[in-house]
């Protein structure tokens, strides 16, 4: 199936590891042209090599979405670099997680600098780039936290939340525009920051990480979790034509872990 993807001009935020490496990859397979970007320009370079060494197109361009104008910055490099600008892929930020009452006043902020407000600034420099082109497409990897929040992630979850709201706030707003914006929910991920709870919650209980993995595993509907590939294929398809009557909501992918209706 086509996702009509061939040619368009994309830019992934948080593109040097995870759901955003995948997601890079997944739209340069369906015939993207590519902008990259995010803190770690080694790493960054690393997936535009791959991305090459098959055929497609991967321009590298760091920035730090705590920075107020590198966002701007790192938009007007990408439509100078690919000529315009038609999907967005935001896939940045983590907040740590603990005890509310043990979590400061900078853990806070830490989590809604980047995760949230590195968001905001992603869209209002790219908003104007896409009306501009006649429209696009907008994917924010969030996560299912946001909906559905857990008591040791709460930094998380409230700037995930925060996230669905303007999400849905400005998709109506720029529906008009011919641009949609769309979130996708990850449930637990097989990422660097799943490796780094599993080794925490060992050395904390003083067990080996097999037995305290296979402990969560278990506790998931499915018994495994997500794989960062099948994340960046459900971006495409969020970026795709196959998607263009779907803006403003969210599509969770995490196993049937989160508890609500459909």
């Amino acid at each position: 199936m086509d996702l009509g993807l061939t040619g368009k001009r994309a830019l992934v935020i948080g593109a040097s590891q995870g759901i955003g490496a995948a997601a890079a990859r997944a739209l340069a397979a369906e015939g993207a042209r590519l902008a990259v970007a995010s803190r770690s320009p080694e790493a960054l370079e690393a997936i535009a090599l791959e991305i090459r060494n098959t055929g497609g197109e991967a321009a590298v361009i760091a920035g730090d979405l705590t920075k107020p104008g590198d966002a701007a910055r790192i938009v007007a490099e990408t439509v100078a670099r690919l000529g315009g600008l038609d999907v967005l892929v935001v896939s940045a930020g983590a907040a740590q997680g603990g005890s509310f009452l043990e979590l400061d006043d900078q853990v806070w902020a830490d989590a809604f600098d980047l995760k949230f407000m590195g968001m905001v600034r992603m869209l209002r420099a790219a908003v104007p780039a896409m009306r501009e082109g006649g429209g696009g497409r907008v994917v924010v990897v969030v996560g299912n936290n946001g909906r559905q929040p857990a008591a040791a992630m709460l930094p998380g979850s409230a700037a995930n939340a925060a996230c669905l709201a303007v999400i849905k706030g400005l998709a109506d707003a720029v529906a008009v525009d011919g641009i949609t914006i769309n979130a996708l929910n990850p449930g637990p991920t097989r990422t660097g920051r799943w490796a780094r709870l599993i080794q925490n919650l060992s050395r904390q209980a003083n067990r080996p990480a097999e037995e305290v993995e296979a402990e969560q595993l278990a506790r998931m509907p499915m018994g495994r979790i997500g794989e960062p590939d099948t994340m960046g294929r459900l971006v495409a398809i969020l970026a795709s034509d196959l998607a263009d009557m779907v803006t403003g909501t969210s599509l969770t992918a995490d196993g049937g872990a989160t508890k609500s209706l459909a």
